[in-house]
């Protein structure tokens, strides 16, 4: 699901609640990976046989996947989250996520797929003195 859509599907407020919770779920399974590659770390070290030095060097290269790939995705939500967050109070009333999303721009598309650093726009209008804006976080889509 897009940025615009869970916005439309659940409102601003109730889809930043769900991108940090999101986030921090990446966060436990970022310390989880650390776990495991620590674990497999400290099974390296007892010496065994040849299989349960291979199951540490899978443990240990599980591990530091899930960490290095649970921490991007937090960081990647976080600042995503706290980009729109900043930019979602009108300006004219100083009303906060009360906006309803009006149109909003995707990334440009190649032949080769979408563009990796193409900016996403979203354009809203205040729920309360119907003031339009355009909300530019970033790029949506972070080096992943």
């Amino acid at each position: 699901m897009t940025v615009a859509d869970g916005i439309r599907k659940f409102g601003f407020r109730r889809w930043y609640e769900r991108a940090l919770i999101e986030g921090h779920a990446f966060l436990a399974s970022g310390f989880l990976g650390m776990i495991l590659a620590f674990c497999g770390i400290e099974a390296m070290g007892d010496r065994g046989d040849g299989s349960s030095a291979m199951l540490a060097l899978i443990a240990m290269a599980i591990g530091s996947y899930m960490t290095v790939s649970g921490l991007r995705r937090y960081r990647r939500i976080l600042i995503l989250a706290s980009r729109l967050s900043s930019a979602a109070t009108c300006a004219s009333c100083h009303t906060y996520a009360a906006f309803s999303l009006k149109a909003c721009g995707t990334p440009q598309h190649t032949p080769e797929g979408p563009q990796r650093f193409a900016p996403q726009w979203l354009r809203v209008c205040c729920d309360k003195c119907e003031h339009e804006w355009t909300i530019v976080p970033f790029a949506m889509v972070l080096a992943a």
